[in-house]
């Protein structure tokens, strides 16, 4: 992916001259924003180490520590913004008054965008990219509630951060997304031509042969996701007790995370015993459990949906939520089952398959 986003910053042949571009990412922390971060940075400190890349970079950060200036390269500079992090109102006030005058000083030929918007004004300063990574004021699937304390601040991005990444969408010269079906859905939103969207998938991480497959002593399922509730834990811990309820209780679930960072979830108590909250499981373990178990994916909102691209590409039986991203990702799949994201009893259903009838053996 990374390689992917720096070949779109190549001027090639004689004469053209090296640019400053300004990368604009205030807002990245933590998981997937940092990582395309990160991986990003890292590419370009190694073209211009390796004087492929004459370009002139800035990236602008919010936080401490997330990626180190480099030394001995004065075409790369690492500037920290932590006012722009501290609140919304900062971030507010950056990008609709302080922000383009801030950036004007940099001279900027480019300004790259990793955080969805872009600061009013920005695009008469040169040409504007916007990488665009946050889906939930592009999917249909769900309207959250301002009323609800656990939708509260899903309910802000998309109602009112989705109004401000429209307005920058259709300001800016070029928009990169990760999927078809979100470049679909912008179009049809925004009214973007096609010609300005262009898709790059996330870059698989190395899976290698990190561990040996294992061949579980009983039904095994993991669900690698992150504490937010459109990740959908509910329907699992829903369908557990139905399969319960049933008499199927020789299997366990492992969630990454730690129970008391999803307090929205109920559990009932006779399903307690069939989850594991392992918390966040290091690259070899993860892969070993994709390996030994069946992938479930209820999430119903996601860009890309990395965990079913890195289990398709291990053979992983998968059971998904059925949406346009899974659906994509896992077309011509034919190890993979998919149930409503809100009937677990549908997802049960699969998940009794898989266990009394090994339908995926």
């Amino acid at each position: 992916m990374a390689e992917a986003l720096t070949d779109i910053f190549k001027k090639e042949g004689e004469g053209v001259k090296p640019r400053r571009i300004v990368v604009l990412d205030t807002a990245a922390s933590k998981t997937g924003a940092l990582s395309v971060l990160r991986d990003f940075y890292a590419r370009i400190c190694r073209l211009s180490k390796e004087k492929t890349d004459n370009n002139e970079w800035f990236f602008i950060t919010g936080v401490m520590g997330l990626i180190e200036e480099p030394e001995d390269n004065p075409r790369i500079r690492v500037v920290l913004r932590e006012d722009v992090k501290r609140s919304r109102f900062k971030r507010l006030l950056f990008d609709h008054f302080t922000g383009k005058k801030y950036l004007a000083g940099f001279k900027p030929d480019v300004i790259f965008s990793l955080q969805n918007t872009l600061p009013s004004g920005a695009e008469r300063l040169g040409e504007t990219v916007i990488y665009l990574h946050q889906p939930l004021g592009f999917q249909k699937i769900k309207r959250f509630s301002f009323f609800n304390r656990w939708e509260r601040e899903l309910a802000v991005y998309q109602h009112l951060i989705a109004s401000e990444i429209d307005r920058s969408l259709k300001r800016a010269d070029r928009i990169i997304v990760q999927t078809k079906w979100m470049k679909a859905a912008v179009m049809e939103k925004d009214g973007i031509p096609e010609k300005k969207v262009d898709i790059i998938p996330p870059q698989l991480p190395e899976l290698g042969d990190l561990c040996k497959p294992i061949t579980p002593v009983s039904p095994t399922f993991i669900f690698p996701a992150g504490a937010i509730l459109y990740k959908n834990h509910q329907c699992i811990a829903d369908a557990l007790k139905i399969l319960s309820e049933k008499g199927i209780r020789d299997l366990k679930v492992i969630f990454t995370e730690k129970r008391e960072d999803l307090p929205w979830v109920t559990v009932p108590d006779e399903c307690k015993d069939l989850i594991e909250w392992r918390g966040m499981l290091g690259r070899e373990e993860l892969t070993g459990l994709y390996r030994s178990s069946v992938l479930l994916f209820p999430s119903y909102i996601e860009t890309y949906g990395l965990p079913l691209a890195e289990a398709r590409s291990l053979g992983t039986p998968i059971l998904a939520a059925d949406t346009p991203f899974a659906r994509e990702i896992l077309s011509g799949y034919d190890r993979a089952g998919f149930f409503p994201p809100f009937e677990p009893d549908r997802l049960a259903s699969l998940m009794e398959d898989l266990i009394v009838n090994s339908v995926f053996q």
